[in-house]
């Protein structure tokens, strides 16, 4: 019998249909309003502390690019960083793999690279006309700015293989990790509690030995920002 590489597995993975799905919509974040509200508020404190300690042209100029960013960063933070994100999960006979992506529509995209590209255009006319003291808000506006000139939505794919062990781990509502004689990393998973039951059975189907394991790791966390789940799609 041929011997596949990892390569030719996860392959083999992907080209074979599903025989267990399911598709959800998830908040991934349940604190980030919270934090979009801490950008607005902190940035927004920077730029009107520099204006007092600079009341002239120069503080105007920094507490205005402060405000700028307050903005832009607060809305990145809410609505990109922190959109809904769509996780899709399948199973077959020679493991599990999954796609995820945010939930933004492209329009959304576009106008934060504007806006960045503006932001860039700011920080430069600032850090040329007004001189090094610019650079006390020029510098961290312009460093963010660029970084968001080439924001677009990414799919990301991860897959694990079966190789005749599992542990399913519980860390909290709905968050699992999947591990295997060979997978020691944990593959992540979104699991509600209506499908648990039939996702269990298909793994076991399909390995030799399968273990449940509970591990609370944020118990003592009081900072628990968690994901939700908005919508199973299938």
């Amino acid at each position: 019998m041929e011997t596949l590489d990892k390569e030719q597995q996860f392959e083999r993975l992907y080209a074979i249909p599903p025989i267990y799905e399911w598709e959800l919509i998830v908040n991934s974040d349940s604190n980030r309003t919270k934090v979009a509200y801490g950008f607005f508020c902190g940035l927004n404190l920077i730029g009107w502390i520099t204006l007092f300690f600079l009341q002239d042209n120069t503080g105007l100029i920094v507490a205005g690019m402060f405000t700028f960013m307050a903005v832009i960063m607060s809305l990145w933070y809410r609505y990109l960083v922190s959109a809904d994100k769509r996780h899709y999960y399948a199973i077959n006979q020679y493991g599990m793999y999954s796609t995820s992506e945010q939930i933004i529509p492209e329009i959304a995209y576009t106008i934060v690279r504007r806006s960045a590209w503006v932001g860039c255009a700011i920080c430069v006319f600032a850090a040329i006309f007004i001189g090094p003291m610019a650079f006390v808000g020029a510098g961290g506006a312009a460093l963010m700015s660029f970084t968001m000139t080439n924001f677009r939505s990414v799919s990301h794919k991860s897959q694990c293989l079966f190789d005749g062990y599992a542990k399913l781990r519980n860390y909290r509502e709905n968050e699992y990790s999947l591990y295997t004689e060979n997978y020691h990393y944990g593959f992540d998973l979104m699991i509600p509690e209506s499908k648990l039951t039939s996702i269990i059975d298909v793994i076991k189907q399909y390995n030799d030995t399968f273990e449940e394991e509970f591990v609370d790791l944020y118990k003592d966390s009081k900072f628990q920002a968690r994901p939700i789940i908005l919508e199973i799609v299938r």
